[in-house]
């Protein structure tokens, strides 16, 4: 019986000494999972703290992008009402040296991609400097100045198959929308559009108008002017 009492003792303190290591160790694992977790939360603001600041770094690059684009954007439109200015300055000055009357400019054009591979849609609207008390007559032709192996070549619409005729009448009061296709041969990059007008009245003037070639025309685009130096006639580019 003793024997029986001694080994249930025994068997007793073994299980109360075992809980209490179990209870310890269960303590212990316990505090090293709130301490995980803790630092599983902390990991966690961490990532969102930077994803949070990625998508602002992203935002400021877009709007920096943005911001970008539209200063060069007004620095072009700016750029291309200087040229216009001056322009229009050089044809007043012609007028007042030859004693002529007027003159007729472009005073809008858009090139668009054409329904056809290498083909561009223009569309000009002409009209007078100097507004004028009869109606304008005469004839406007359009040719194209294009890059073929390094060399510049002016050629007509006449001299590209599939382009629209290069010459048209002019005939209006105020002004007159003319529209066209042209079809760029293979092998040749346009650079230059050239716009020449021949009025049939004496006291206006002749004027010859160049605009820069855009590099790629897509659903409609302004192109830059470019200043004739030579009468009005044979345009160059101004830096």
């Amino acid at each position: 019986m003793l024997i029986t009492l001694g080994w249930m003792l025994v068997i007793g303190l073994t299980f109360a000494f075992g809980y209490w290591l179990g209870r310890d160790d269960a303590v212990k694992a316990l505090a090293g999972v709130g301490a995980l977790q803790a630092e599983v939360g902390h990991l966690s603001e961490e990532v969102a703290r930077g994803r949070e600041e990625r998508v602002r770094l992203e935002r400021a690059h877009q709007m920096d992008r943005e911001a970008k684009r539209q200063a060069q954007a007004s620095l072009a439109e700016l750029q291309r009402e200087r040229l216009d200015l001056i322009k229009r300055v050089s044809y007043l000055q012609r007028l007042v040296r030859d004693g002529q009357a007027g003159i007729v400019e472009v005073k809008e054009l858009m090139l668009r991609q054409g329904p056809k591979p290498r083909s561009v849609r223009f569309e000009m609207l002409l009209s007078q400097l100097v507004p004028q008390e009869e109606r304008t007559r005469g004839r406007v032709s359009v040719s194209v100045v294009l890059s073929r192996d390094g060399e510049q070549e002016t050629r007509s619409l006449d001299e590209l198959p599939g382009s629209s005729p290069a010459e048209a009448l002019i005939d209006f009061e105020h002004f007159q929308a003319i529209s066209g296709e042209i079809v760029l041969p293979e092998g040749a990059e346009p650079e230059q559009f050239i716009v020449d007008i021949q009025p049939e009245e004496a006291s206006m003037a002749r004027s010859s108008e160049g605009f820069l070639w855009p590099g790629e025309p897509g659903d409609a685009c302004s192109p830059s002017p470019l200043l004739e130096l030579t009468e009005l006639v044979g345009p160059e580019e101004v830096e």
